[in-house]
């Protein structure tokens, strides 16, 4: 249970912080606008399945596939994103502290392309590892530093480092045990993850009963079917979006604020200046806050 309230302190933080900055909204803004656009360029081709073959299994069958491709578009996109955040997070943090940020003069969404490799690669990579601890296990250190993945977006973000580059910083963070912190003690990534998913099944869910409702399968023409595809896929988008919007900004955020530790902590051991290397004002306030709240009560 401390975990989730970790979690939904620095939830809460993060929105006041977005109040706060209109730089923090405009990555969420970029996301919807796109989504929208991407949620009408996959409507396309899914009534021009059902205007030439209808509600048939292979129709069915298509119409399901350029849904899948529009969900992973959409997760792509939110990826792409997120560099935004990541970006603008890190700027607005080091200037609270009246500092220069690492990612001053950045161009927001210069590795895009990067972003949709690694959300192409990352659920193949993630099934290899497990695959080798359960089958493999002289082969798990090859792809142990996956351990460190969540650092990937900021690793691309801030250091403007393309996938490869990303995967090299990760390793040598790992090996040089840069790293102090375990993400699960804030349990941003497993709460938002339900979130998000939550809505993108309950958009489904809803999208699809309305779209049945407008159209039976047995008795609606072909406008009453189009109007079902358009307005259960929008239904369903727009679920998707926010489920993705919650996720994809509080984990950005989240995975930024840690790497800003690691850097601290590598500079501080450069420096040997220990006190370079406390972790930043974000986190500290998040749990310090909820140890006094643990001590009062």
């Amino acid at each position: 249970m401390q975990h989730l309230r970790y979690a939904f302190r620095f939830i809460g933080a993060c929105f006041s912080l977005a109040l706060k900055h209109p730089r923090l909204r405009k990555p969420v803004f970029n996301l919807w606008m796109g989504g929208m656009g991407l949620l009408t360029l996959w409507l396309i081709p899914m009534l021009g399945v059902i205007a030439l073959i209808g509600v048939r299994p292979l129709g069915l069958v298509l119409i399901g596939f350029f849904i899948s491709l529009l969900l992973f578009s959409l997760l792509a996109w939110s990826g792409v994103t997120a560099l935004e955040t990541c970006l603008a997070f890190d700027d607005l943090t080091w200037i609270d502290l009246e500092l220069p940020g690492s990612s001053q003069n950045k161009q927001d969404h210069a590795r895009w392309q990067q972003i949709l490799l690694w959300t192409l690669l990352q659920p193949g990579l993630m099934i290899n590892h497990l695959f080798n601890q359960i089958l493999r296990p002289q082969h798990v250190e090859e792809l142990a530093w996956l351990s460190g993945a969540y650092l990937m977006l900021p690793v691309i973000a801030l250091e403007d480092f393309n996938l490869k580059e990303g995967i090299d910083r990760i390793k040598q963070l790992l090996r040089d045990r840069l790293i102090r912190f375990h993400p699960s003690l804030i349990s941003i990534h497993p709460l938002t993850g339900v979130v998000q998913w939550l809505l993108i099944g309950a958009g489904v869910l809803l999208g699809l009963k309305f779209g049945v409702k407008l159209a039976p399968f047995q008795t609606a023409g072909l406008l009453s079917r189009l109007l079902a595809v358009v307005v259960g896929t929008l239904i369903a988008g727009v679920l998707a979006l926010l489920g993705l919007s919650i996720s994809s900004y509080n984990r950005s955020c989240y995975h930024t604020t840690l790497y800003q530790w690691v850097l601290s902590v590598e500079n501080a051991r450069m420096t040997g200046d220990a006190s370079q290397g406390a972790p930043p004002k974000l986190l500290s306030q998040v749990l310090k806050t909820n140890s006094r709240n643990q001590k009062e009560s």
